[in-house]
């Protein structure tokens, strides 16, 4: 599927020279990346021009990831699921509702394709768990199994 949706992940870099924290991107900079260490970052799904997920929801990024995994897990399930941030008082909430999917991350609520949501999900997630093969052998089985489940409810190619 030719998905509108892109999936990012960011590593929180705090340098020790007391510069200020910033996030590095995995897909643009991965040798950076590689070089930050801990797990605390964030996800961005953008959704055409729309920003899904709000900058500040910064926790465990491995954690975010498998609470989007579960997300569309539930979703593929029920046609609802609502998944808290690892550690933050936030959630993560897919719904169905007729032919509109609704995705709130936070605060910040959005209508959006559920087949390029799903896609888009399965496919960050897929490149974070490859980036960082310590944290996801068992997520990227996981990933596999979910994608083939969204195939046969037509969600993705």
């Amino acid at each position: 599927m030719n998905t509108s949706l892109v999936a990012e992940s960011f590593l929180r870099h705090e340098p020790a020279d007391g510069t200020a924290a910033h996030l590095v991107s995995i897909q643009r900079d991965p040798e950076r990346a590689a070089a930050v260490a801990g797990t605390r970052g964030a996800v961005q799904l953008r959704y055409h021009s729309l920003q899904l997920v709000p900058v500040d929801l910064v926790d465990d990024l491995p954690g975010i990831w498998n609470a989007l995994l579960d997300a569309v897990e539930g979703f593929l399930a029920d046609g609802k699921a609502e998944v808290p941030y690892p550690s933050l008082e936030a959630q993560i909430l897919l719904e169905r509702t007729g032919n509109l999917t609704k995705f709130t991350a936070g605060k910040v609520r959005h209508i959006v394709d559920a087949g390029e949501l799903v896609d888009g999900i399965l496919g960050g997630a897929q490149a974070y768990f490859g980036f960082a093969a310590d944290a996801g052998q068992a997520a990227i089985g996981r990933i596999e199994e979910l994608h083939a489940r969204a195939a046969d409810a037509g969600l993705c190619a």
